[in-house]
């Protein structure tokens, strides 16, 4: 049976955890507010280049057709850079393995510390690997956004694939696989375009703009929805403490009200003894 002592030491782990999950909580409340507020606003730019790309993507898709013989499908996996969100990382990551391993030959860029370290255990090779901040900013994917470029221009890559975690809400984030030129809705009524000087080469000047930004909204969703998971796996960590906190301090009160019941009938049986 536990003595006082040894529950004294066990509330105080407890507290120090209780105090740890909550100063994490309270930082990925801030950063999923910050990523919340840059997801919303980064969105305004689909909506401006939505109607262009439903009526550019064939044009887009079909540039894969120039590749080379040797040419492999190039995937972007996009993780978390920290533990403590749950499955978000390894239900990601056994997702992308299981994809991998279907592939006889493909191109890997890693984003994010997770997926580098989860690949590396696993002896696959990626191409380059990527680490981003918690709340990615544009310019810290140019080196991406360039190597993606460059293997383009070396016609490297049959098709460019994205696998990351799709945020649905602040408690589901689901790994899945897309096309980077996977049209969005057609728009009901579509203009006759002119294209000057002609539609290949306005195709191409568009790809060039339009990968980079459906590239880094996915990386901004996977951020977002890392921050999601880490907020919530840290409230109920949080919460889990501070309940045990509840019983463990009933127990303590529980075991000295015990020991001092027990004093006072001890000294309370001497007395009766003497005065005897």
């Amino acid at each position: 049976m536990a003595t006082v002592q040894s529950l004294k030491k066990k509330l105080q782990v407890i507290r120090s955890t209780r105090k740890l999950t909550q100063a994490m909580k309270t930082a990925s409340t801030v950063k999923y507010s910050k990523l919340s507020g840059l997801y919303s606003a980064y969105a305004l730019y689909e909506k401006q280049y939505a109607e262009l790309f439903s009526a550019l993507g064939d044009g887009m898709s079909g540039l894969f057709s120039d590749s080379s013989e040797n040419a492999s499908v190039c995937y972007i996996v996009i993780s978390g850079n920290k533990g403590m969100c749950g499955s978000f990382n390894t239900e990601l990551m056994a997702f992308f393995l299981d994809i991998v391993n279907r592939e006889k030959s493909c191109i890997i860029l890693s984003c994010g510390k997770k997926a580098q370290e989860i690949l590396q255990k696993n002896g696959v090779k990626a191409y380059r690997s990527y680490v981003f901040s918690d709340v990615p900013q544009y310019d810290e994917a140019k080196e991406l956004f360039a190597d993606v470029q460059r293997l383009f221009d070396e016609k490297r890559i049959s098709s460019l694939k994205l696998v990351y975690p799709e945020y649905k809400n602040m408690i589901k984030q689901s790994p899945v696989c897309r096309d980077l030129f996977e049209n969005p809705a057609q728009t009901e009524a579509q203009t006759e375009m002119l294209f000057v000087p002609d539609r290949e080469t306005v195709v191409k000047g568009f790809t060039q703009k339009v990968v980079p930004c459906l590239i880094y909204k996915r990386i901004l969703e996977a951020a977002l929805g890392a921050q999601a998971a880490t907020l919530t796996t840290m409230r109920s960590a949080f919460d889990t403490a501070s309940e045990y906190c509840v019983t463990l301090e009933a127990e303590i009160n529980r075991k000295r009200q015990s020991q001092v019941t027990a004093d006072v009938i001890e000294v309370s049986a001497e007395y009766t003894m003497k005065g005897e």
